[in-house]
């Protein structure tokens, strides 16, 4: 199984992922599974999904074929490695997750399709609370405003996933999705 998590940016899908790997040994993060132009965070050393890469490396890797899918979101390039997505297709024992914005998950649809099973996971989170953990991430006023502005975007496709989940409490949330992944 492949566990997609989508949702408004600062609205914990890592922080989830995390919690859920302390509960299910079977479940893992997939690593170095997505190619990005933006700056390093500090929270990006948790899970190891990123491969940092300048605007002319990614370009590149474009035009080689190395991305199954790509969107440039808030001014940075990020895109899915197609190795990365093979080798997880492939796995029986281990279950991979990775979070993608909503045209990414369209995308990974089509590539799981008749090669393993693939749940989509949507979290939203209210505004308000939204802003405060932004700011708690050290995002700039126009970063949080830019961030914000993409949330009715991503709120719109909603209806695509499998559970849609409110993280305002972490332990609900993560009950919630645990819950629902052994259905």
């Amino acid at each position: 199984m492949f566990i997609v998590f989508s949702g408004i940016s600062g609205c914990g899908k890592n922080t989830i992922m995390n919690e859920l790997m302390k509960r299910r040994d079977n479940l893992k993060v997939l690593e170095l599974s997505t190619g990005t132009t933006r700056e390093p965070r500090e929270s990006d050393k948790e899970n190891n999904t990123y491969i940092f890469m300048t605007k002319e490396e990614f370009e590149r890797g474009i035009r080689d074929g190395k991305f199954y899918e790509y969107e440039n979101v808030h001014g940075n390039y990020y895109g899915t490695l197609l190795e990365r997505l093979e080798f997880a297709s492939k796995s029986e024992k281990v279950h991979y997750m990775r979070d993608v914005d909503v045209k990414g998950f369209q995308s990974l649809k089509k590539f799981f399709a008749g090669k393993c099973k693939m749940v989509g996971i949507f979290i939203d989170v209210p505004d308000h609370l939204l802003r405060e953990r932004l700011v708690k991430r050290g995002e700039s006023e126009e970063s949080i405003n830019k961030r914000l502005s993409r949330g009715e975007l991503e709120r719109a496709s909603k209806g695509k996933y499998d559970l849609v989940v409110e993280n305002i409490d972490l332990n609900k949330t993560v009950d919630e999705i645990d819950e629902f992944l052994d259905l």
